[in-house]
């Protein structure tokens, strides 16, 4: 097995169990339907958190050249994929009946938020503190945008403000796939 395979097997573990939390929690909603109140901006959080831990893995390709690896690059490595799995099972409760989605999401969007800030962080920065990758460059410049958004949403409740910001994150992290990471 060579260095890279080796460091992916955590790596997807690690994603793995974020894709596991999200689909087994959608699945559990999808049972309870009659029990639950569905809420769209929650819906659309969920599908960022997807779509955010499959760029993580399907970006991860990129490294499969990397000679030397070392603990602390596989910390930081690390990083985006726990802060993902983290968000991932907070997005849901642990009793999901009679859960009103709305009242869910906006009781502590804060810490999830900071969270997420965190993990654009570490996810944005790990290649320019660990392989000298240059910090500025165009396929960062959405993770400036997106980490300013996840901080106004960390400071704020107001729904307006959350109805416009993550969808449009969740667009931004969209083109940055199809733009920056289309194929392999």
């Amino acid at each position: 097995m060579d260095r890279f395979s080796f460091v992916m097997v955590l790596l997807s573990i690690i994603i793995g169990l974020g894709v596991t939390e999200l689909l087994t929690n959608v699945a559990r909603q999808i049972q309870i339907r009659s029990k639950v109140k569905f809420y769209w901006l929650h819906a659309v959080l969920v599908a960022l958190v997807f779509i955010a831990l499959l760029q993580q893995w399907w970006e991860s390709w990129d490294q499969r050249f990397v000679e030397t690896w070392s603990f602390p690059i596989l910390l930081l490595m690390l990083g985006g994929p726990v802060g993902l799995y983290i968000i991932s099972h907070l997005l849901f409760p642990q009793d999901m009946e009679d859960t009103d989605f709305e009242e869910f999401y906006f009781e502590s969007p804060r810490i999830t938020y900071l969270i997420a800030a965190a993990t654009v962080i570490c996810a944005s920065t790990y290649r320019p503190l660990s392989f000298g990758h240059s910090l500025i460059d165009p396929d960062n410049a959405a993770s400036v945008i997106i980490l300013g958004a996840f901080l106004i949403l960390a400071a704020t409740k107001r729904k307006v403000v959350h109805q416009t910001l993550v969808p449009l994150i969740f667009a931004a992290v969209t083109l940055d796939v199809l733009f920056f990471h289309m194929s392999i």
